[in-house]
């Protein structure tokens, strides 16, 4: 995904969606985000692609908020093992802000559709799993702490540590700019809750429109109009079957996610008197580069004013900075059980060869200790120097907006790329409320509008002739059909795993959750005029597409006897 990052920034969007294709074996809630973007910065006529690709990754997330709140709730130990445990895997644990802006993006989706109540339910949905994500990092604070002073009890982890600050070298600075620092969290999106509060009030539902403008001016209070819409809410509300404009928000996304990448540094521990020297690696986000401003925005003869509303690249440092006391403490708490366990074996093997009247049986067992020691020292700091360095990386960097009257129908849009060139191209605007989006790269731009018939997926009509049949019993659909997913093989460790297995407490079987590819993709689609839609918001149906998705189970993380599978594998 690294190496292709060019293309996506030259908006070479045909052979990013080959790199994500290719780069994935295994088809998890990142696969479904990355390809979902891709998709829908392909034009709207891939927006039903991208729709079902993100719906995969959001029943993914479902299954992981099912889990996570499962776990918070049966016990504090299940945060405390998280703390030591591996913490990588072929699923992937969506990071706080990408559960945000998966749900945004969904949103965006269906506006192109002209699904004004699904993206409502998105908005909602936004706001409940923040209070699993809130939980969930309450509770990993207090793990680290409680797993900090355990191992200062423990002579063999008495040098543990959970600040990044104790590890020389790491580059602490890329995680404590003042754009970081300057945020209360790293889930809590101001754009997304604005956003939110827009789809609201175009429903004429006040109450919930109310929450996300006030949330949007509390976590970034000096954009000007968000000020503006908390105060004209209840007249525009009520006045809304009188308004003779197009009520437009403008999101432009601009900018690149930052590599993370893995980053080695060796420390010294102290083991029996002695120093140690040990390579540890920890994830580390590089630089921003290539931001970008956009300065100028015009619709028709009115200039817009978009104003800096959420900075992603700075959710991701900071996501990464409340992470960094669990790495450290996994990290070293990792180190010196390993030099412990080496250290321990290899004075039992130096006791063993002193000893008077030796034998060449006891000399065999020495080396025999000493080569345990050296296998289990080796399996550590194997261990310790992997580190979980994905992340959604086809996200903006920056996420600007503004909100405009401008008049009904056929609009020019004009805009500056980072490239230097301006660009046009003609959106059509209803009546009511309008969403435009502009997603900027280097030299070119893909431009999304809602209500847009172009975003429809297209239905054939074939005629039809009148001949009796028998009645067909009706079949229920999915969302996703099912394909299944080839299970990997059964390493050479498989028969002791099962003659293991048969000494455990039976546990009932469950089924995994199978989900799907998404259709095939085509050409993209270049910037097109989109034609008058007939209505603000078309009628649309009464069960959101998100909720036709089968619930998944929760995942179960791998045991230990998993882990010395890897080990002997």
């Amino acid at each position: 995904m690294n190496e292709s990052k060019e293309q996506f920034k030259n908006g070479d969007l045909q052979n990013t969606t080959a790199a994500i294709q290719g780069a994935f074996k295994d088809k998890n809630t990142l696969y479904y985000m990355e390809l979902g973007e891709v998709q829908r910065l392909q034009g709207p006529s891939q927006i039903p692609n991208s729709t079902q690709s993100l719906l995969a990754a959001d029943q993914l997330v479902s299954r992981w908020e099912v889990t996570t709140s499962d776990k918070l709730r049966r016990s504090f130990s299940g945060a405390s093992s998280y703390v030591l445990s591996e913490g990588f895997s072929s699923e992937y644990d969506p990071k706080p802000y990408e559960v945000s802006l998966l749900s945004q993006t969904l949103a965006l989706n269906h506006l192109s559709q002209g699904r004004w109540n699904d993206a409502m339910v998105e908005a909602k949905k936004m706001a409940q799993r923040e209070k699993v994500i809130e939980e969930l990092i309450q509770s990993r604070v207090a793990a680290v702490s409680k797993v900090e002073r355990d191992q200062q009890i423990n002579p063999n982890t008495q040098g543990a540590t959970s600040r990044i600050e104790n590890i020389s070298g790491y580059p602490i600075n890329l995680l404590d700019d003042e754009e970081t620092r300057s945020l209360k969290n790293a889930y809590q999106n101001p754009g997304a809750y604005y956003l939110s509060g827009f789809i609201h009030e175009s429903q004429g539902e006040a109450s919930l429109a109310a929450p996300g403008y006030r949330l949007a001016i509390e976590l970034r209070p000096q954009v000007n109009f968000f000020k503006t819409s908390i105060a004209k809410l209840d007249s525009n509300i009520a006045n809304q079957s009188k308004k003779s404009f197009a009520d437009t928000l403008i999101i432009i996304d601009t900018g690149y996610m930052p590599k993370i990448i893995p980053y080695q540094i060796s420390q010294s521990f102290n083991i029996g008197g002695n120093p140690k020297l040990i390579t540890l690696t920890f994830p580390v986000i590089e630089k921003s580069t290539e931001r970008f401003r956009p300065t100028m925005v015009q619709l028709g003869d009115r200039a817009a004013n978009p104003e800096l509303v959420a900075n992603i690249d700075a959710m991701a440092r900071k996501n990464l900075r409340d992470e960094m006391p669990s790495y450290v403490l996994r990290a070293s708490s990792r180190a010196l059980a390993s030099l412990a366990a080496q250290y321990a074996a290899d004075r039992a093997a130096q006791q063993a060869a002193n000893r008077k009247n030796q034998n060449n049986q006891n000399n065999g067992n020495a080396a025999l200790i000493g080569a345990i020691a050296g296998m289990i020292t080796g399996y550590g700091l194997q261990a310790i120097n992997v580190t979980d360095v994905r992340h959604w990386s086809t996200l903006p960097a920056q996420t600007y907006m503004a909100r405009m009257g401008l008049p009904i129908g056929p609009t020019v849009l004009k805009y500056t790329l980072p490239s230097g060139m301006t660009a046009s191209q003609t959106v059509n605007l209803v009546g009511g409320y309008n969403v435009v989006y502009i997603r900027m790269f280097r030299n070119r731009a893909t431009v999304l509008t809602s209500n847009d018939p172009a975003a429809l997926p297209q239905v054939t009509l074939v005629p039809t002739v009148m001949t009796p049949v028998a009645p067909i019993a009706a079949q229920s659909t999915s969302v996703l059909p099912t394909v299944l997913e080839p299970k990997p093989s059964e390493g050479t460790f498989a028969g002791l795993k099962k003659l293991w297995g048969g000494f455990q407490d039976p546990k009932p079987e469950e089924s995994a959750p199978v989900v799907t590819a998404p259709a095939q993709m085509t050409a993209p689609a270049t910037p097109i005029v989109s034609e008058a839609a007939a209505s603000p918001n078309p009628a649309t149906s009464s069960t959101p597409a998100s909720s036709n998705i089968e619930e998944a189970k929760p995942y179960e993380p791998p045991s230990l006897l998993n882990r010395f599978q890897q080990l002997f594998n």
